[in-house]
């Protein structure tokens, strides 16, 4: 009896995840065929409303394979491909608002299935990204995903991890069948469907459909080109010196750029150490750098022992994990190190075209 009842369960717990799994994987089949209508030349308006974990994870699924790829927050999301010097289609920025290492595994982890590995990766490393005490939560749907590879990189430690990695992934895949979590995950979703909640996601179709222009037509709108880099609106790009150094000062006084009661998040440097390690396992060079804040939020935040202990947390262990890993790494976040000077910002940390064109040509040379 005992028995019967935990097959009866566990068939209950496979039933509902299959039938997830397949809706899911139905679903993102249509949104990656959606992403494909965003070509060069064109830009998409409505990019601020989307989903954009879905959209970049759907964008890496179709675009070609690029030579370089740049993974980071908003920092690094104005990086083009007019900035690189490189031709059409060789380039993909895959920044993400408050993006963190979670998004970067995930991200990655769609190029190495799809075999589009590029020759250089780019990242964008923000202090707060290992800030225990700064909320980080958006990565948390990946959660699973995120695991997946964390454990992958832990076994691949085996001399046979390498030939095993199509099995492994399997397993992985058929464990989930059986997962609780997953199972509530599964649960929760076909619940939302079945009151007629749309998709996650869903909101892509929408937008691609209706607010796809060429270039040319954006007028000062804030748009997202087709190799991922952000055009940012005028009213944003012509505030004046004094706004932007106003707000660069409130920035740094009293959110201490997201760096308040630092405390050390190891799990993680792990993750970004593990994925470090999987890139360059597989020939890819890394390339690593902290942004600069503006020059009157930088002189605030180095002003203060607490922000500057983080700081200087945040770059030694970079400069020994590049050492380890054989990855290059560069300190910006002081802008005199570029240099980049306050006209060349557009608020506390955030930079205008000419300083993140200089900070990746420093890092590429």
């Amino acid at each position: 009896m005992f028995g019967a009842t935990v097959a009866l369960l566990l068939a209950v717990v496979v039933a509902v995840n299959s039938l997830a799994a397949w809706d899911r994987l139905t679903h993102e089949r249509r949104v990656r065929a959606a992403a494909v209508q965003l070509q060069p030349g064109q830009a998409l308006l409505g990019y601020r409303d989307s989903d954009e974990r879905r959209f970049q994870q759907a964008r890496l699924e179709v675009v070609p394979r690029p030579r370089v790829v740049a993974f980071g927050s908003s920092r690094i999301m104005s990086a083009s491909t007019a900035m690189l010097g490189v031709g059409s289609g060789e380039f993909y920025n895959a920044g993400l608002s408050g993006g963190t290492v979670e998004d970067f595994i995930v991200l990655w982890s769609v190029l190495e299935r799809r075999g589009a590995l590029p020759d250089t990766v780019v990242l964008a490393i923000d202090n707060w990204e290992f800030n225990r005490m700064h909320p980080q939560l958006r990565w948390l749907e990946w959660a699973d995903e995120v695991s997946r590879f964390v454990d992958a990189g832990a076994a691949s430690r085996a001399p046979f991890a390498r030939a095993l990695g199509p099995a492994m992934y399997r397993w992985y895949q058929l464990k989930e069948l059986l997962s609780y979590s997953v199972f509530k995950a599964s649960l929760s979703e076909l619940r939302r469907l079945s009151r007629g909640r749309p998709r996650r996601g869903a909101e892509i179709f929408e937008s691609l459909r209706r607010d796809l222009v060429p270039e040319s037509d954006v007028a000062g709108r804030r748009a997202l080109r087709a190799d991922g880099s952000i055009m940012y609106e005028r009213a944003y790009v012509d505030q004046t010196a004094e706004q932007v150094r106003s707000e660069a000062v409130r920035y740094a006084a009293s959110f201490r750029g997201n760096l308040g009661d630092f405390q050390w998040d190891a799990e993680r440097a792990t993750r970004l150490e593990l994925l470090w390690s999987d890139m360059r396992a597989r020939g890819v060079r890394v390339v690593a750098y902290l942004p600069p804040y503006h020059p009157a939020a930088w002189a605030v935040l180095s002003r203060d022992p607490r922000n500057a202990a983080a700081v200087r947390a945040t770059a030694t262990f970079m400069t020994r994990l590049a050492d380890r890993t054989g990855a290059r790494f560069a300190n910006f976040t002081d802008p005199a190190s570029i240099p980049c000077v306050e006209e060349e910002f557009l608020d506390g940390s955030h930079s205008r075209d000419s300083c993140v064109e200089r900070s990746l040509r420093r890092l590429l040379d």
